[in-house]
């Protein structure tokens, strides 16, 4: 693949996802229940119909904590549920499915910027309502949302049941990966420490959402969600101890090599995972030594402290309506997600009208292309065309062959569980590979559901090759998403997060629960610029662009790296001489914000040069 150019080369690469054996047997198991009930009850498309749930739920299935799984797995049931039903309403009217096609694609495109949850909610619904306009008109409307729901329903009893047999596990594992990520950032050099501090912010922000915000009310003092919060507690600290590699920082008195707490922090991740004590506790640090080694003892003493302590620190988010209530009124005042909407509710009601009067067959392929293509937070649209045309071609041959060698029945039930089991072991590697065996599935399940009958693989393909020049005409040609207007924005918050985090340190250095509080937003807002640009490779239009974009995200890094090491020396050994350099600093990066939302990123001198 050297000949390849960098962006085919960075959209083709496979993530090393670890297969999951539970999610594959439940995936399984999820599909094969509704498919052999219908094929005993002789009604092999009122199974298909419940199948589709099934397929739904074993998409959305993860090992997450159980108020995350619930909420991620039925959500998009009852999204799924209500998009079939809308579809099945329109009478098959031309009309009627092209305006119910833009309303919808509205909707969900503004509701994907809310947060996850409903971000996967809302893709649901929007499939489900195109899927629901290619359904037979024969049964009652209700009949197939009913049958989607009632399929789903086994999988998502299997996946509670798997979380609520081993409570707390979950959330034990997401802090100990924390745990590790922090260890990981204690033995970087120079070249890792940016990208182990941005997994730093992903695990934290990770173990928080199972451990804290997904809860309505605050742990009990003693309970095991307390006691993971207080390690939560105790590991920022340690982050905060945690200073950057390469600072030219002299020899400290009592400072040993920084492997011995990394190896420390990774037995404490094992002890947190399987809920025991470490198996070699550090001797509690005097108070003259060094600022990480005394952090690390604090944590270690968290495994042990009787229960009944007082409660963490951390803050319980706000109550879960009052959270959606304030995104869904930042989206509805985002003009970006307004305009990333209506780009995505065009592209849809045109691709719903050329499936329409192009004499295709209606299956609705066509429009889940353009769906799955357009949207913006499933990635770039030149690296989605190829994916899924790779995909979809390797995909509908299995499909084909699925049909021509086996017999209508139970052999082609034990090809959709077996391909169902492999869609939940690889799929989350790469999206050719969730393609190459989801369009099989679809191909199997569309046939009971008399759809295109025989043609289904040659419709899948010409709609795929249709869906695709229409998603790279209208979403990337005439009306290209707009990015240069969201990467600067988004790089001038992380400069002014960063100037904040300054002048905070200038005014207060001993307040640690608010420069702690400021040093988590600054290493979000760089991560979701960090995020951005590695998802913008796949574009070739930003190959020009993205050498600015991460200068300025360099610099900001490197200011944040001197920052917070001097925030984590300042207990030790003070220096109000570096106050100048550090004012100067947050000045430039105002400065640089601004230039940023009016001109585009400027310059890339590094923090220190710049400030002088």
């Amino acid at each position: 693949m050297s000949g390849l150019p960098g962006w085919v080369r960075h959209t083709a690469r496979v993530r090393p996802v670890p297969v999951d054996r539970a999610l594959v047997a439940r995936g399984a198991l999820g599909m094969l229940v509704p498919l052999a009930l219908g094929q005993a009850a002789g009604r092999p498309d009122l199974g298909a119909a419940a199948a589709l749930g099934a397929y739904g739920a074993a998409v959305d299935d993860s090992a997450a904590p159980w108020r995350t799984r619930a909420l991620v797995l039925v959500l998009p049931q009852f999204g799924g549920a209500l998009g079939l039903a809308l579809g099945g309403l329109t009478g098959g009217r031309a009309w009627a499915q092209i305006l119910l096609v833009a309303a919808v694609a509205l909707v969900s495109g503004l509701l994907s910027a809310v947060g996850r949850v409903s971000d996967v909610a809302a893709l649901v619904l929007l499939l489900a309502t195109v899927m629901g306009l290619g359904l037979p008109t024969g049964p009652p409307w209700w009949q197939v949302p009913a049958l989607f729901l009632v399929g789903g329903l086994p999988l998502v009893l299997l996946s509670l049941a798997d979380a609520l047999r081993r409570p707390g596990r979950a959330e034990r594992y997401a802090v100990a990966e924390a745990v590790r990520a922090v260890a990981d950032l204690v033995d970087a050099d120079d070249a890792t420490w940016a990208e182990r501090r941005h997994a730093v912010t992903r695990a934290m922000d990770t173990a928080h959402e199972a451990v804290v915000a997904r809860r309505v009310t605050p742990p009990r003092a003693g309970t095991g969600p307390a006691r993971l919060a207080g390690h939560l507690d105790a590991l920022v600290a340690v982050i905060a101890a945690t200073p950057a590699p390469g600072m030219g920082l002299p020899a400290r008195p009592g400072t040993g090599p920084r492997a011995n707490e990394a190896q420390v922090l990774r037995r404490i991740a094992d002890a947190v995972e399987t809920g025991t004590a470490p198996s070699v506790a550090p001797e509690q640090a005097p108070r003259d030594t060094d600022v990480l080694q005394r952090a690390v003892t604090v944590l270690a003493g968290t495994l042990t402290a009787p229960p009944g302590g007082p409660l963490p620190r951390i803050a319980l988010p706000p109550a879960p309506l009052r959270r959606l209530t304030g995104a869904t009124t930042a989206v509805l005042r985002n003009p970006v997600a307004w305009g990333s909407a209506l780009r995505l509710a065009t592209c849809m009601a045109v691709a719903q009208a050329v499936a329409w009067w192009s004499g295709l067959p209606h299956s609705g392929w066509l429009a889940l292309t353009v769906a799955l293509v357009v949207r913006p937070t499933l990635g770039t649209v030149p690296a989605r065309l190829l994916l899924r045309a790779l995909g979809t071609t390797a995909g509908v041959l299995i499909g084909l062959a699925a049909i021509t060698v086996l017999p209508a029945g139970w052999w082609r039930i034990a090809a959709l569980v077996v391909l169902t089991g492999l869609l939940q072991a690889y799929a989350r590697r790469s999206y050719a590979l969730q393609t190459l065996f989801l369009t099989p599935v679809m191909v199997l399940l569309a046939d009971p559901l008399g759809q295109v009958g025989s043609a289904v693989p040659e419709a899948r393909l010409l709609d795929t090759a249709v869906g695709c020049a229409l998603a790279f005409v209208l979403g990337h040609l005439l009306w290209p998403e707009n990015t240069r207007a969201r990467v600067p924005h988004r790089l001038a918050t992380a400069h002014d997060t960063v100037a904040a985090y300054a002048e905070q340190f200038l005014r207060h250095p001993d307040d640690r629960h608010a420069l702690d509080t400021l040093r988590r937003h600054v290493h979000r807002d760089l991560d979701a610029v960090d995020t951005e640009l590695a998802r913008l490779r796949t574009d070739p239009r930003h190959a020009k662009s993205l050498s600015a974009w991460r200068a300025e995200l360099a610099y900001a890094q490197d200011a944040m790296r001197r920052l917070g090491t001097a925030a984590a020396l300042s207990d030790d050994r003070p220096d109000p001489r570096a106050a100048g350099e550090t004012r100067d600093l947050a000045v430039t990066l105002r400065r640089r914000a601004t230039n940023l939302r009016s001109a585009g990123p400027k310059g890339d001198a590094s923090p220190s040069t710049e400030a002088r």
